[in-house]
């Protein structure tokens, strides 16, 4: 059996520790935080899950996440991923369009043409304009995020592994017969195998062995109040949703909580991600507020909710899946970009091979640091 420790309980944690209990060995998750908090990545009640990407090897690895997510929901015997679909959409010669339909048919992801009238037919409250053309993917849909990471916690915990909430690691240390860890308050923990999954922090961790290219951003998101009735939001009648042209994202109204969430995908300011900024201001709300008057009828400018979360950004917005430089012990996954919510539990069924040498059946030299 071996001591096995995963450090930050977030999306890849969880499920790297759900896998490696499941397999017999003696884990341990350290969070700094309580678990399922809300100061990182992996909170709330909505991410996208697509196969729809301009880039083919994305496209490819969801074909491999699908089925993962599926034995998550049989597991934890809870409706983990809402199977609303997925429309993607930009001006008709958009070049990302193209990429999209080309990955798409590539990895016989089946697909539907939308058009502008057909769009208004099918969903009336999101209007692509003139000169728009959409790419509807049946499959698409979203996770309810914080289940995700509490139904990975709670099986891992079944599996026999010990969840530690409220406990800092403060430093790491290579030895020959092992690895030290030092908690807060001085207490030291020997264990075999790491795996390093704390997103932001991730890099201030490792920063005594290794120069990780991150950077940590703020990123904002509201819930508008419809002004149209909240059923016509609802995920029976309204997809998740990506303007390709603009980064601007959306999802049906998930049943949980106010209103209809809208996001931009656009790296925010960089930040400390223990001096963020938690504080939602006019300017961060209103570019979401024009995009809705545009593209969302029905949707009005007032918040019913709203959050700031975390990106924790690489230069070329490609993962980092690798072991620490000279020290094959410490596996570390980070870097998800703000698109990695939907690969988390297949990025958690890598992590746990490779903290076991394991091998890995897909070729992932892009995601070397």
């Amino acid at each position: 059996m071996t001591r096995i420790a995963v450090l930050g309980a977030g999306g890849v944690g969880s499920a790297a520790a759900r896998f490696l209990a499941r397999e017999g060995h003696e884990v341990t998750v350290l969070e700094q935080f309580e678990t399922d908090h809300d100061r990182g990545s992996s909170y709330g009640t909505s991410r996208i899950i697509r196969k729809t990407y301009t880039d083919g090897f994305y496209t490819a690895l969801m074909g491999e996440a699908y089925p993962l997510w599926d034995e998550l929901e049989r597991e934890a015997g809870e409706s983990l991923f809402a199977r609303t679909g997925g429309l993607f959409f930009g001006p008709e010669d958009h070049p990302e369009l193209a990429a999209v339909r080309r990955a798409l048919k590539d990895n016989g992801v089946p697909f539907e043409e939308l058009e502008p009238s057909t769009c208004a037919r099918r969903f009336p409250r999101l209007q692509l304009l003139p000169g728009e053309a959409g790419v509807f993917e049946r499959e698409a849909g979203f996770l309810r995020a914080s289940a995700c990471v509490r139904a990975n916690l709670r099986l891992a915990t079944a599996h026999g592994a010990r969840v530690r909430s409220r406990t800092p690691v403060e430093g790491l240390e290579p030895r020959p017969g092992g690895i030290r860890l030092t908690l807060a308050g001085g207490e030291a923990l020997e264990i075999d195998r790491l795996v390093v999954t704390a997103g932001p922090w991730t890099a201030r961790l490792l920063a005594p062995f290794v120069t990780l290219p991150f950077t940590v951003t703020r990123q904002v998101y509201c819930h508008f109040e419809p002004e149209a009735p909240l059923a016509d939001f609802g995920a029976e009648r309204f997809p998740v949703w990506i303007d390709l042209a603009t980064n601007f994202y959306g999802f049906p109204h998930d049943g949980q909580s106010p209103g209809v969430k809208v996001a931009w995908h656009m790296p925010g300011t960089p930040t400390d991600p223990d001096q963020v900024d938690w504080t939602l201001h006019e300017e961060d709300r209103e570019p979401l507020r024009r995009y809705c008057a545009g593209h969302l009828p029905g949707l009005s400018s007032r918040t019913a909710y709203e959050k700031v979360c975390l990106y924790t950004m690489t230069p070329d917005s490609d993962f980092v899946v690798d072991h620490l430089p000279g020290e094959p012990r410490v596996t570390l996954v980070g870097g998800l970009s703000g698109h990695g919510f939907k690969f988390t539990v297949l990025l958690g069924r890598i992590a746990a091979w490779m903290a076991t040498d394991r091998k890995v059946p897909w070729e992932l030299s892009r995601f070397a640091l």
